[in-house]
């Protein structure tokens, strides 16, 4: 217990364990309910977070405020790491607010990017069509191809792994300046509206 290895920010630890636990399993995951679960290793789990990082970089969303919301899974936890290993501010939300709750958050943590599972989908395309936010871009972890209003998160993803083969190096190069915000939480808002915490 005394033989701690020091970390100094959430890329640095994906860093590190990929140098120690490379090949072992960092997720089980199930591609369908009830189905089998499946092991994703620290070294594909990192290739995943750099290709996420550098393709939402290369869509202009460097330093800007990205919202994740869904259940417990594999593309939240890599959504939200490849947003705060380099890619800009996360801005999690809660998956139990309303349509309204959403808006307001987004509107306040002037989002311009939302990553989230199918269930979202209509609420955020509502937002979007709206034009009374920021937003630029819906990305869905459930849609496999991608249209003219939603994105996919594989396409992007694959399409990161491309940009990351032809030199591009903005993601995996990128310094964490660990005294800038990186995180906006927003409270459960008991007495009031959620307020967003830095």
């Amino acid at each position: 217990y005394r033989d701690i290895r020091p970390i100094i920010d959430l890329k640095q630890m994906m860093e590190t364990s990929v140098d120690l636990y490379g090949d072992n399993i960092a997720f089980h995951v199930k591609d369908k309910v009830g189905g089998p679960y499946r092991g994703i290793t620290y070294k594909q789990s990192k290739a995943d977070i750099d290709a996420l990082g550098t393709a939402l970089i290369s869509m202009g969303l460097k330093g800007k405020r990205i919202s994740i919301i869904g259940d417990n899974r594999y593309e939240w936890a890599i959504s939200y790491l490849a947003v705060v290993c380099g890619t800009g501010i996360v801005v999690p939300l809660d998956k139990e607010l309303g349509a309204s709750e959403l808006e307001q958050l987004i509107k306040e943590a002037d989002v311009e990017c939302i990553i989230y599972t199918k269930k979202y989908e209509k609420i955020f395309r509502d937002i979007k069509d709206r034009g009374e936010t920021n937003l630029r871009f819906l990305i869905s972890m459930d849609t496999e191809i991608s249209d003219e209003q939603i994105l996919s998160l594989t396409e992007i993803t694959e399409a990161g792994k491309v940009l990351i083969e032809n030199g591009n190096r903005e993601f995996l190069d990128a310094q964490i300046e660990r005294d800038t915000m990186s995180i906006i939480l927003f409270t459960s808002g008991t007495t009031g509206i959620a307020k967003g915490v830095m």
